[in-house]
């Protein structure tokens, strides 16, 4: 992990020094470059994790009634490829909860929450329970964190869900995965897991 951690950091500093150059087409690379970068290296710092768990519990909110809370989780980054990352939530370790999809798609990263799976069908969904809705990346983060506001998909399916901003991020050094919802600038859920030892 530490031999990641150098690495990454190495990229980072690789492309914060690019804004002195140009983009490899002949013209100065631009903050948008810059972001774009950034979602890549995300992006890369989830795919060296591919096949790793996660496991641990909610922090936020106290409330019995949230399927996710009082619950161990345990994430698992169960298939990745050039565009897609597929990581995997179970509840109670073992029962399958959803799928967090990450796709480098035209119009940048893309996070997805994908309640369907393999076997479950939309008849499956209960109320109030959706698949499909997430956001683009904006221009906050870095190689080990990003923030997902909610697209206009999301107003869609989930109108209350418009001003929803997810964030994930990886710490190397400790080895923990935190995912974040934030509705109205205030916090919605939080879970923070730590890699499982082999």
């Amino acid at each position: 992990m530490k031999n990641l951690v150098s690495l990454l950091l190495i990229a980072t500093l690789c492309v914060t020094l690019a804004g002195c150059g140009d983009n490899g087409n002949g013209e100065p690379v631009t903050e948008a470059d810059i972001y774009d970068e950034m979602h890549d290296a995300f992006f890369a710092t989830i795919a060296t994790l591919c096949g790793e768990t996660f496991s641990g519990a909610s922090t936020f909110p106290d409330n019995p009634d949230h399927p996710l809370v009082g619950t161990e989780l345990r994430t698992h980054i169960s298939s990745c490829d050039e565009k897609v990352i597929r990581i995997d939530l179970y509840r109670d370790l073992d029962t399958w909860h959803g799928t967090w999809v990450l796709e480098l798609r035209d119009e940048g990263l893309h996070l997805y929450h994908d309640h369907l799976g393999d076997v479950r069908t939309e008849e499956d969904l209960g109320d109030g329970d959706y698949t499909g809705y997430g956001g683009y990346a904006d221009d906050r983060g870095t190689a080990f964190r990003q923030y997902f506001p909610a697209d206009d998909v999301t107003g869609d399916i989930i109108p209350e869900a418009v001003t929803n901003v997810w964030m994930i991020e990886i710490d190397p050094e400790t080895e923990t995965f935190i995912y974040y919802l934030e509705r109205h600038d205030e916090p919605r859920f939080r879970a923070e897991l730590t890699r499982d030892q082999n």
